[in-house]
């Protein structure tokens, strides 16, 4: 019988020509087939024209459709041939798995091809079923899992109070199919470690081996067969006893039973579902799962993926460790100029002769540490609160470390240590209001003991003291000049510190503000 509206295959036609032949009526046909009036009477007018009606018998199907295929026009025609000029160009496209409307937007936008999409379609479709060929592997039960994160929604995040993308961690067990799920804000490492423990305990077990893309949490730089691995990833690997298989770059079928998984949660979980926070999602997904997906029939293995787990794979998986695993985190970063690294949104120090290379940081719950070629070279109390520096001024260049070290405190230790007239000198530099910063000069003035004694320099402050002058300058040039060691011309009173000049304007701020504007 042939259906309205959709193009008849070999056996139709036959059968329309077998009918007509019956009843001798066109309508008479159409109405028994169901079908157009039209349609029987183009098959008709086709069969008379090569004698097959005043035939006894009725042509087999093959010779129809031989004869069919060559008698008929093929359908735009034009636009085939108008393709054959790009098919070089077209098959890199569909090898990469360029969509078809890709392929036409781009066919048009570069090289000024007007077809239909149907014309493409039509002329692809040899090259595509060529070219998607595949082997189907299936694993013993046990010894391998699938892992992916694949996006769902966006929801709101109470904690950092803005909407955020909603990311679904899927981990299939190959051969049940049987799943874990669960619903994160993060792809980092954190958020992958911790759903694989919670995983692994939901399972019971731990497969003998992972498989997933090529995603920084796991894999820091993707390779055909030196794939680098992220420490934490693997330190988890050791603890947990599984192999890491990353797929090969830009090869995600190669984990088609969880990337398969990922488009059936969205749409059989998610839609038409309101969660209350992450908490009520997480929740329902997981009675979803042991309710729903788990018991439904699989579409390729045709059971129960949750009665096959019970049954068969269960006891196929390696038992969890005794000891729970501490999550150790490992970053890469480079020694900055100003001699920190960034982790975490947060800096830390490491030696200055490092400046420019790649350190290991290990991050704990209360600690950092640094490595360089796997020696430990700096510690630090890990920040929690983004920003925070953690400094040790030994990891600066001496110089660098010494300017640091000269903090205000410092200045006046050290101005007491040379002389009552000094202390004084400083405290005046560093407490009272200057044009300019006081403790440069402060430094600037303790710095001068290196080229002249601490006699003299308490001689040089004293003078200054007296005439109520607090520059560098000027005790620079009474120590050049030896006016340090000349008596003062004034008794004692000179030890109290004479009060420092106030300057003011010899005419009122206004006039100078009126003949800018004007």
């Amino acid at each position: 019988m042939t259906v309205r509206g959709r193009r008849s295959n070999v056996e139709e036609i036959r059968e329309i020509l077998r009918v007509y032949k019956l009843t001798g009526k066109k309508k008479e046909t159409a109405r028994v087939l169901n079908c157009s009036r039209g349609t029987v009477r183009k098959y008709v007018k086709w069969a008379k024209a090569k004698g097959y009606l005043d035939q006894d018998n009725l042509p087999s199907a093959r010779e129809i459709f031989e004869a069919w295929s060559q008698d008929r026009r093929p359908r735009c025609a034009s636009s085939q041939v108008t393709l054959e000029p790009y098919r070089e160009i077209i098959i890199p496209w569909l090898e990469k798995g360029v969509r078809l409307t890709r392929i036409r937007e781009m066919l048009a936008t570069r090289h000024g091809w007007k077809g239909s999409y149907e014309a493409l379609k039509r002329f692809t479709r040899p090259l595509r079923e060529n070219a998607k060929v595949c082997v189907r592997i299936e694993v013993a039960p046990g010894t391998e899992a699938q892992v992916d994160f694949g996006y769902m929604r966006l929801m709101w995040d109470p904690v950092e109070k803005r909407r955020r993308r909603l990311w679904l961690f899927l981990m299939t067990l190959s051969h049940s199919r049987h799943v874990y799920g669960e619903m994160v804000f993060s792809q980092d490492t954190a958020a992958w470690i911790g759903c694989h423990q919670r995983a692994f305990r939901h399972f019971g077990g731990v497969p003998g081996k992972l498989v997933m893309d090529n995603l920084k949490a796991a894999i820091i730089k993707a390779a055909l067969y030196d794939p680098k691995v992220n420490k934490t990833y693997l330190e988890c690997a050791e603890h947990y006893k599984f192999i890491i298989a990353p797929c090969k770059p830009k090869k995600p079928e190669h984990k088609g039973k969880v990337e398969r998984g990922i488009p059936y949660f969205r749409e059989s979980f998610q839609r038409e579902r309101n969660f209350r926070d992450l908490a009520d999602a997480n929740a329902q997904l997981m009675d979803w799962i042991m309710t729903v997906a788990g018991m439904r029939d699989h579409g390729t293995t045709k059971q129960k993926p949750l009665v096959v787990f019970d049954q068969v794979e269960a006891k196929a998986l390696q038992p969890l460790p005794s000891s729970p695993y501490e999550l150790t985190l490992w970053h890469r970063p480079i020694l900055h100029k100003d001699c920190h690294v960034t982790v975490c949104r947060s800096y830390y120090s490491a030696p200055y002769r490092l400046r420019g290379k790649e350190l290991d940081v290990q991050i704990t719950d209360n600690m950092v540490h640094i490595f360089y070629e796997h020696q430990l070279i700096a510690s630090h109390i890990r920040a929690h609160y983004p920003g925070t520096r953690r400094t040790n001024l030994a990891h600066y260049p001496p110089e660098k470390a010494a300017l640091l070290e000269k903090t205000p405190q410092w200045c006046l230790h050290e101005a007491r240590r040379i002389g009552t007239y000094t202390h004084k000198f400083i405290s005046e530099i560093l407490t009272k209001s200057h044009p300019f910063n006081g403790l440069r000069r402060a430094q600037g003035i303790l710095g001068l003991q290196r080229k002249y004694t601490k006699e003299r320099l308490e001689g040089a402050t004293r003078r200054a003291l007296h005439f109520g002058v607090f520059t560098y300058q000027v005790i620079k040039r009474i120590l050049e000049k030896e006016f340090d060691l000349l008596p003062l011309e004034f008794p004692e009173e000179e030890a109290q510190p004479t009060e420092q000049k106030t300057f003011v304007f010899a005419r009122p701020m206004e006039d100078f503000i009126h003949k800018i504007t004007h």
